[in-house]
């Protein structure tokens, strides 16, 4: 059996290229998707349901002890309920990669497992406003990665596009690089490509000075492990519940006026009368319909967010819906 991890930033694509995977491939070869959502509320998950396809989503943002370890019983209680070909991970958005690379290493694990090419998805037009802004997980996302899809390529132009694949290649001059609209690429080069060779560097113990020790991870305290989660974390999250209506230009007018900090927000809210799946990210915000849901709500992601003072404005929104 195969996995397949989907590393990308907030707002990338990732959940896009995970439709097109389940809508081209599953018909092809059974597989699962494993969501890994950040935060408390799962939105992809949602999204992504109703294929036919065996889902676990996990929603949490610890990937050092709580969610490894769901992690790993997930792959374990999907391999064990059928026969499958893949397991698709879509990672969070804020995920560490290097984190994953290391439970999967485990002799046992590799023995029963094998890694297929660990694909990232890059927002093309917003790589070089979002670089600077994140830093070293968001470099290791494509550090980490056998292949890059540099996406959104309709939105950019030829130079923006050769600038953004050169810086890439400096990152990690053996990724394969493949650019796309709306995640469309060629999917046998993930799901049917060569076996990671970044995890078989993990493996082989040879990912570099970055490497720590599992028992470390198995035995050390709770408390302490939460303790320095939240000193490093690279973003936060919140959920805001909107029962109330929402007019579509008030809820476009806070978007246009959000902080630098609010990198993504998706949710499902009733807008001018009608059920709407909202997302937002840098590269701008895109309201779609959708079926009603039983709770109306937005999930803020972000770092160094003013949780009170957006969740206000937001409730102000429903309790006067024209207010912007």
């Amino acid at each position: 059996m195969r996995i397949i991890l989907l590393f990308g930033f907030l707002g990338s694509g990732k959940t896009t290229l995970a439709q097109r995977i389940l809508e081209q491939w599953a018909p092809k070869e059974k597989l699962a998707l494993i969501v890994n959502e950040f935060g408390d509320v799962g939105v992809d998950g949602e999204i992504l349901k109703g294929n036919g396809i065996d889902m676990v989503e996990l929603s949490s943002g610890c990937l050092c002890c709580t969610l490894r370890g769901s992690l790993m019983y997930a792959i374990e209680q999907l391999s064990a309920r059928a026969p499958l070909k893949h397991i698709v991970i879509e990672a969070t958005g804020v995920a560490e990669p290097e984190q994953m690379l290391e439970d999967f290493a485990d002799p046992t694990f590799r023995a029963r497992f094998e890694i297929g090419p660990i694909t990232t998805v890059l927002d093309a037009p917003k790589y070089t406003k979002i670089r600077p802004m994140l830093g070293e997980f968001f470099d290791a996302q494509v550090e980490k990665a056998d292949l890059v899809v540099l996406n959104k390529i309709d939105l950019a132009d030829a130079a923006l596009l050769d600038a953004v694949a050169d810086e890439v290649r400096d990152l990690n001059p053996d990724a394969l690089v493949r650019f796309a609209e709306r995640g469309d690429i060629d999917l046998s080069e993930i799901m049917q490509g060569p076996p990671s060779r970044i995890a078989a560097r993990y493996a082989q113990g040879l990912a570099g000075p970055h490497q720590h020790s599992h028992e470390h991870h198995e035995h050390h305290d709770h408390a302490g492990h939460a303790h320095r989660e939240a000193h490093h974390a690279p973003a936060d999250s919140f959920v805001v519940d909107l029962a109330g209506e929402v007019h579509k230009a008030a809820l476009q007018a806070f978007f246009a006026r959000a902080p630098a900090g609010l990198w993504r927000a998706k949710g499902f809210l009733r807008i001018d009368g009608q059920p709407m799946l909202v997302q937002y990210a840098l590269s701008g915000l895109d309201i779609t319909a959708t079926t009603p849901r039983g709770r109306q709500y937005l999930v803020l992601i972000g770092k160094d967010l003013d949780r009170a003072g957006l969740t206000a404005q937001l409730e102000a929104m429903q309790r006067n819906p024209e207010a912007a």
